[in-house]
């Protein structure tokens, strides 16, 4: 039997799956976990990832790894945008390897991030994915996958305000100038995403934490609870959302149990999200609780013996 405990070290938190794959090659998935750790603060500044944060997200990684390794797990690793854009990020995966072993901690390029996404969520390719994460946002279309080094904690160090004008303002313009204006289908000598437009009778498919909160705050939920399927984020509900978080102010978003990890950052998540769908023209987003770290495992028990 394989045993596999799967770590994914993103720019928010490191999130845990542990993976059982039977003679019958029957797999179960369970135990997915998120740990807030913010490995991205202060990237954008220095360029590196802090000392403290480092330290945070190694103490997740070695207590898990150790309790679960008792059991006949192995560990295995990767990390997205923080760790692929740091100067430091090689020595951050040199210590994680020290903790789970040699060889089973890698760094994906955004390509690689926005593939595992579609594995995962999507693994028919029929759909346009939304993947808004801490450092790096990831669209995925039938045949294209592209990387955007912007995502809820990155922008909250470019944008840092706490109310939702002041951050849609500093926001939009850096948007703009990375995917083209909302209203625009062309501007020249941009990396701009492509001007096809998405069809009003199929929504986006969003995957990642800022999306599956802000579809649990759409149903007018305040704590977390897994679901099967989709939920659906119409635009009308996610400006709705949005100006009534606005208006909670920042202490009072703090004592919102889904927003405990969140609420300094899920403003700017929500403002990324609103601009995309203006910028692929779509009025809604269905989103799931299934994405790049189910096809990361589902890669590994692909590829190991």
């Amino acid at each position: 039997m394989k045993k596999i405990l799967l770590f994914d070290i993103g720019s928010n938190s490191v999130r845990t799956l542990r993976v059982t794959q039977d003679a019958q090659l029957q797999a179960q998935f369970s135990g997915k976990r998120v740990y807030t750790t913010r490995l991205a603060e202060g990237l954008a500044e220095t360029g590196a990832l802090s000392q403290a944060r480092m330290l945070q997200s190694l103490l997740v990684i070695r207590s898990l790894h150790g309790e679960l390794a008792a059991q006949g797990f192995l560990s295995f690793a990767y990390a997205t945008s923080a760790v692929r854009d740091a100067v430091n990020g090689a020595v951050f995966i040199g210590f994680v390897e020290e903790i789970i072993g040699k060889g089973h901690a890698r760094i994906l390029s955004g390509e690689e991030e926005a593939a595992f996404a579609q594995q995962g969520a999507d693994p028919e390719g029929g759909r346009i994915i939304l993947d808004i994460g801490g450092g790096s946002t990831q669209i995925v279309r039938p045949h294209s996958r592209e990387s955007w080094p912007i995502g809820c904690v990155r922008a909250k160090d470019l944008a840092p305000f706490d109310d939702l004008s002041s951050i849609t303002n500093a926001l939009y313009p850096i948007l703009s100038g990375l995917f083209g204006p909302p209203d625009l289908d062309e501007r020249h000598n941009r990396p701009i995403l492509s001007s096809e437009r998405q069809p009003a009778q199929e929504a986006l498919l969003g995957v990642g934490g800022t999306i599956t909160t802000l579809a649990l705050l759409c149903e007018g939920k305040d704590t977390f609870a897994p679901w099967e399927d989709k939920k659906r984020i119409e635009s009308f509900a996610l400006r709705a959302v949005l100006n009534s978080l606005d208006s909670l102010g920042g202490a009072q978003r703090a004592k919102v149990p889904l927003l405990k990890n969140r609420h300094d950052v899920i403003l700017h998540g929500g403002v990324i999200l609103q601009y995309l769908m203006e910028r692929l023209h779509c009025t809604r987003i269905d989103a799931t609780l299934s994405d790049g770290l189910d096809g990361y495992a589902l890669h590994l028990l692909n590829t190991l013996p």
